[in-house]
């Protein structure tokens, strides 16, 4: 494919992709927009000066997250590489990008990461990068390969440029004019120093995504039910203002402007003349809120089926949960999360792979381990019940651990702390010998 055609196409995929993804962010940063079933309704509600919403978006989204943790890396049969491999993670700082990296995947389907060496100082480094500036294309028929990548970004000058990646090269574009000005491929023409060679033969951006068949947000079946909750919020925010509160009606010859509504007031109002409509009080009923209450925890359910989100992370289910119940409920979600430890371990494999390969070491990336820390939520007393039986049954505690997301870090102070505890017990232990003995010469008895 002619590059000029490889450079519409990542014009077009770029571009396409800033709407729906900046759509995906606002639902789940909570700015969302209210929904009407009719073009009436939008009408009469158009000057509503607060808009009213329940988030519930971020929750499905973040009760994934959280259970999303690498907390370290191991290189098979070789110790020395899985230091330096958690060290390079430290250093790069992707202990934290790889959250961004996550949270992109779940809410818009896709993410990247991009892995290099610093050119100033030549230091290894790799970092997450936004879906809505980088684009990954792989060869028709081994959906597997990486064939091209793509970045565009805004630089100082405020002119757009965009890079080519490909296993063998890279291919420089800048705008002619300012990056709100551009609007085609054909805005954009080489840079200086436009072809540069690719050092490491092999596309170096990274690719996170929720599914391999298609590109799409955890966030898609959850809109609709999020649109439909926030029009019921509004409608009962609406009438808690205006049917909420009891509203009274006099009818009255007298004056009623000296009527006064406050606790203890008394109205003084004549009897009727005998003659027409009589003189009467009454209040006209509130509206009943628990029937928008009633509907969005419906809603709840239908989104916990949905999105497997255990209901209690929407509405309170009254009392807390035990460890046991706790599992079950939020064993869909867990399944769900194991899951997506699985498929993006793959793909943090390789981007382990290509960090070592910048320092200089070359290594299988199937040797190469992430260690995700556990999905479960399980209670203190419960995990050391499960520790004591693994262990009972031949297990070692190091390989529970390491199961249960110990990074070799904490595996290895563990260990340092039983063998300092154990020469302090010997200590004491050999001390008290050493005085029960003194005590014996000396025809001393204990008291």
């Amino acid at each position: 494919m002619p590059q000029t055609d490889d450079l519409k196409l990542a014009y077009t995929t770029l571009a396409n992709k800033q709407a729906l993804y900046a759509k995906l962010w606002d639902y789940y940063d909570g700015n969302q927009p209210l929904r009407y079933s009719a073009e009436r309704l939008r009408q009469v509600f158009e000057h509503m000066d607060t808009q009213f919403s329940q988030n519930w978006c971020a929750v499905v989204v973040d009760a994934v997250l959280d259970r999303l943790n690498i907390t370290g890396w191991t290189v098979q049969g070789s110790q020395a590489l899985s230091d330096q491999l958690n060290d390079l993670w430290t250093r790069t700082e992707m202990t934290l990008d790889d959250v961004d990296a996550h949270l992109a995947a779940l809410v818009v389907g896709e993410a990247f990461v991009i892995g290099g060496r610093d050119e100033a100082t030549g230091e290894v480094e790799a970092y997450y990068n936004d879906p809505l500036l980088c684009h990954l294309w792989y060869e028709t028929n081994h959906p597997r390969r990486k064939r091209m990548a793509a970045k565009w970004w805004v630089d100082d000058e405020g002119k757009r440029r965009l890079t080519l990646y490909y296993p063998d090269r890279l291919e420089h574009y800048v705008s002619s004019g300012k990056a709100e000005n551009v609007s085609n491929a054909a805005s954009f023409h080489p840079a200086e120093s436009s072809v540069e060679t690719n050092i490491w033969d092999e596309v170096p951006i990274f690719h996170l995504r929720r599914s391999r068949r298609s590109v799409e947000s955890e966030l898609t079946n959850v809109i609709p039910i999020q649109d439909a909750v926030n029009k019921l919020m509004s409608d009962m925010m609406v009438a808690a203002e205006f049917g909420a509160f009891r509203q009274r009606w006099v009818i009255s010859n007298a004056d009623l402007g000296t009527l006064k509504n406050s606790p203890n007031e008394i109205w003084d109002l004549p009897a009727g003349d005998g003659m027409g409509q009589q003189t009467s009080v009454g209040e006209f009923g509130q509206a009943d809120l628990n029937v928008y209450l009633n509907a969005m925890d419906k809603l709840s359910l239908s989104l916990a089926a949905i999105s497997r989100t255990p209901k209690h992370f929407f509405f309170g289910a009254g009392g807390d949960p035990s460890g046991e119940a706790l599992v079950a409920m939020e064993a869909p979600l867990n399944a769900k999360t194991s899951a997506y430890i699985e498929r993006f371990s793959f793909v943090w494999r390789d981007v382990a792979r290509f960090m070592l390969k910048a320092a200089g070491q070359t290594v299988d990336e199937m040797t190469i381990e992430p260690v995700f820390a556990s999905p479960e939520t399980v209670q203190p007393k419960t995990r050391s019940e499960v520790h004591l039986t693994e262990t009972n049954a031949g297990i070692p505690l190091r390989t529970v651990l390491r199961r249960e997301g110990w990074s070799s870090d904490e595996l290895d102070a563990m260990d340092k702390d039983k063998a300092a505890e154990n020469a302090a017990g010997a200590a004491s232990f050999g001390a008290a010998m050493a005085e029960a003995a003194r005590r014996a010469s000396a025809g001393e008895t204990e008291v």
